[in-house]
């Protein structure tokens, strides 16, 4: 989760604007799991990967568990105050342990105790798409067939320089990659890519009250959402807006090409915002936001995988 653009909700989005945030933010501790046998081998190849074609062993294992690979929206970056420039997995809305973040991994636990500990957080702050096919062959050697991979990607992929039209399909070629080797491993598991967190215009509404997380986003840059003056800069919210739709769009086509892929719909996308949700660096969420995100997306995890 680096600003905006990596994720604090669009922050992530906007982070992404600055350059400098990719890789700045820590690497995500996993979560680990019970001792378990070593994921099957990952494939490079470009195609998805039918379940009929997958090792007959991993098609008869029955998917237990949550991993989520990705970058640092994620990870709880900065969600401990007493930790602020640290990860803090405990309170990730998709693998935390923290009741008052309530995580996905902890909703699936009330209705299915049987996945205690079967959980891995492989998320890294900065990571771009071509590290999730490595951090994915990392979650499953801990848990070799969960029933749910959650990737939050794309953010710092986004480059914001004018050259994003030429980087989309390379992005989409390195996220097929990823989920190929993901499905082939485990071909009976749901992956499901979630949208970034919330819109450039809602968050620079929300920044715009503080100077000091107003001057994180001044500039010139194209995506910068406010003039050096500090005055807002409609068009560079709109472009901004724009590529990210763009990214989110070549997601959900790289997805739709697999069977055992689902996007959240936009469901992240409606996160809305607030200074109270955003930690000291202004670009990640507090616990607060953290159980916001998770909030939103279990109804959209409980369909996709028919459980209430």
């Amino acid at each position: 989760m680096t600003p905006r653009l990596v994720l604090t909700l669009l922050s992530v989005a906007l982070s992404i604007t600055l350059a400098a945030c990719v890789g700045a933010a820590p690497t995500a501790a996993p979560i680990t799991a019970p001792t378990s046998p070593p994921s099957p081998a990952t494939s490079t190849a470009t195609e998805a990967v039918p379940v009929s074609t997958a090792t007959s062993a991993a098609a008869n294992v029955k998917p237990l568990g949550v991993v989520a690979i990705g970058h640092s929206a994620l990870t709880g970056y900065g969600s401990d105050p007493d930790r602020p420039d640290e990860d803090a997995s405990e309170n990730s809305w998709a693998t935390g342990t923290n009741p008052e973040v309530k995580s996905i991994y902890q909703h699936l636990l009330e209705v299915q105790p049987e996945i205690e500990g079967h959980v891995a957080n492989l998320a890294e702050g900065g990571a771009v798409a071509r590290q999730l096919a490595s951090q994915a062959k990392q979650a499953l050697a801990v848990v070799p067939a969960p029933q749910l991979v959650i990737i939050a990607t794309m953010d710092n992929d986004i480059r914001c320089d004018g050259s994003d039209d030429s980087n989309i399909p390379v992005f989409g070629r390195t996220l097929s990659d990823a989920l190929n080797s993901i499905v082939e491993a485990t071909p009976n598991s749901r992956i499901l890519i979630v949208s970034q967190v919330g819109r450039p215009a809602e968050y620079a509404a929300v920044v715009a009250r503080n100077s000091d997380a107003k001057a994180m986003y001044q500039g010139n840059g194209i995506c910068d959402m406010f003039n050096p003056d500090g005055t807002i800069n409609q068009e560079h919210i709109d472009t901004l807006t724009s590529i990210v739709q763009l990214y989110e769009a070549e997601q959900a086509r790289v997805c739709a090409t697999f069977p055992q892929c689902s996007t959240d719909g936009g469901a992240l996308a409606t996160y809305q915002d607030s200074l109270g949700n955003l930690t000291s660096d202004w670009t990640h969420l507090t616990v607060p936001g953290q159980a916001k995100l998770a909030e939103i997306m279990w109804p959209v995890v409980a369909n996709l995988l028919s459980v209430h």
